[in-house]
């Protein structure tokens, strides 16, 4: 997967204020003011602060030189580092901390509100669909961009905070215990939502458990007049997040006593219309978006609408104008008259049985065949070999014309949907199903979704000829 290129920033600090939030020591000529926070050296601009990050695969500070002679007015460099006399360096324990100081330093500085977002699944569609919503209701919306909401990334999102902005929307994503604790700490968000916690990420949190405890540290870092808002469906998620010290929680699902509720939902090929109840207040809602977990996720969008006290009027128009983003829930038109639903920018175990129902639904109205072509889910350390089992189970509910498996771990999937009468193929990865097109039905709905990292869009390629791509 390509990184998200990260956007320049007009930041500006102090020298003594940079100083005093790093806890650093100088070195090199002196300096009173930097504009525009940089991690890259090769976006280094005259007058920018760049920050010398390391990593297992990287060393920026074999940049930093670099970078003071491309104009930064300093660089942040771990101290022992060496350098010439003509760069003005500022030496700390650790650039990444430093980073994040600085950021929530910034945030502190500026007088808008930070909704910050995580759960296992839905975390990018609720960012789109609350900033939707909420510009639509008249705030000024700066949201995260592509991917970059860990440790560097939501800093450098934070460092774009001005004053034609007064709302943030912050994704924050985590691999490993105490990350979302340490994002929510340099963010200080006022709204907090997760959204549903499921297998996903297991193999670096260890647990489901794990995974609730550390989405739920978001809701943690609420202040009390603060809003936490959490899916309500799930007991777990829903016992942790209601011993909060937010001055309201707000839950939002499908069931009876949630704050929001779905009372009823129904897709096809031209997309989703949702009805809610907000605290009794019924919102109707035509959504772009495909299928239960759009409308989940426009649920959490107008929990957190309310919680701000902005129209919930305006929400629904804003969401309706939501597109799918790439690879999420896309409808594509296929060679001869199939729909290509591309889901393939992620998996997990949830959101396969979510993406399952929707083309099931989308397959039985148009009244055709369903081919559901499914990559590895990624990231699940010890439930992995269940977690497919499972997926093979879901499969075969859902009356599918041909299930097509692509990696190893899915053929586990193919095996239980194979010997509960599922016609199945297996392919070794997404490259082999090149041949695929000329094999299904030419009126079928094909359902193509998998881990990143099975770069499953190869598997969609072939299924698209005559596509404006």
């Amino acid at each position: 997967m390509m990184a998200t290129p990260i956007p320049a920033n007009e930041a500006t600090f102090r020298r003594e204020d940079v100083m005093s939030v790093m806890g650093a020591t100088s070195a090199g000529p002196s300096w009173e003011r930097v504009c525009g926070v940089v991690t890259d050296s090769r976006a280094v601009r005259p007058g920018n602060l760049f920050i010398a990050l390391r990593g297992e695969r990287f060393d920026a500070r074999e940049f930093a030189e670099q970078a003071a002679d491309a104009g930064a007015a300093a660089v942040v460099v771990e101290r022992g580092t060496r350098l010439p006399g003509h760069v003005s360096a500022v030496e700390v324990d650790d650039t990444l901390l430093a980073l994040g100081d600085l950021a929530r330093a910034h945030r502190e500085a500026w007088n808008g509100k930070v909704i910050g977002i995580t759960g296992s699944v839905g975390k990018t569609t609720t960012k789109d669909l609350t900033a939707a919503a909420l510009q639509a209701a008249g705030h000024r919306v700066l949201k995260t961009t592509g991917n970059l909401n860990n440790r560097i990334g939501v800093p450098v999102t934070l460092f774009r905070l001005d004053a034609s902005v007064d709302t943030a929307i912050i994704e924050m994503g985590t691999s490993e215990p105490g990350e979302i604790a340490r994002l929510a700490e340099i963010a200080a968000p006022d709204v907090g939502i997760v959204t549903r916690v499921t297998l996903s990420h297991t193999e670096g949190l260890g647990t489901v458990e794990a995974v609730a405890d550390e989405k739920v540290s978001l809701l943690q870092a609420i202040g009390r007049d603060g809003v936490a808002v959490a899916y309500g469906d799930d007991p777990a998620l829903k016992k942790r997040s209601s011993v909060l010290g937010a001055k309201r929680t707000l839950f939002y699902g499908r069931t009876a006593g949630n704050d929001v509720r779905v009372l009823d939902w129904e897709v096809d090929a031209d997309g989703t219309q949702a009805r809610f109840q907000v605290r009794g207040q019924e919102v109707d809602v035509a959504m772009r978006l495909l299928g239960e977990g759009a409308v989940l996720n426009a649920a959490g969008a107008l929990a957190i609408t309310f919680g701000l006290e902005s129209s919930l009027e305006d929400a629904a128009r804003g969401i309706a104008e939501v597109a799918p983003s790439p690879g999420r829930m896309q409808l594509r038109a296929g060679s001869g008259a199939r729909l290509v639903i591309d889901d393939s920018y992620n998996a997990s175990p949830a959101s396969v049985e979510v993406a399952l129902n929707t083309a099931h639904e989308i397959a039985r109205k148009r009244e055709v065949p369903l081919v559901v072509v499914l990559g590895d889910m990624k990231e699940l350390g010890a439930y992995s070999e269940r977690a497919h089992q499972t997926v093979g189970e879901l499969v075969s509910e859902a009356d599918v014309f041909l299930f097509v498996g692509c990696g190893e771990a899915m053929r586990g999937a193919v095996a239980t949907a194979n010997a509960r009468g599922v016609d199945t193929l297996w392919f070794e990865d997404a490259t082999e199903c090149g041949g695929l097109a000329g094999r299904l039905p030419l009126n079928a709905v094909v359902l193509v979704k998998g881990s990143r990292s099975m770069e499953m869009e190869r598997a969609i390629a072939p299924l698209l000829e005559g596509e404006q791509r």
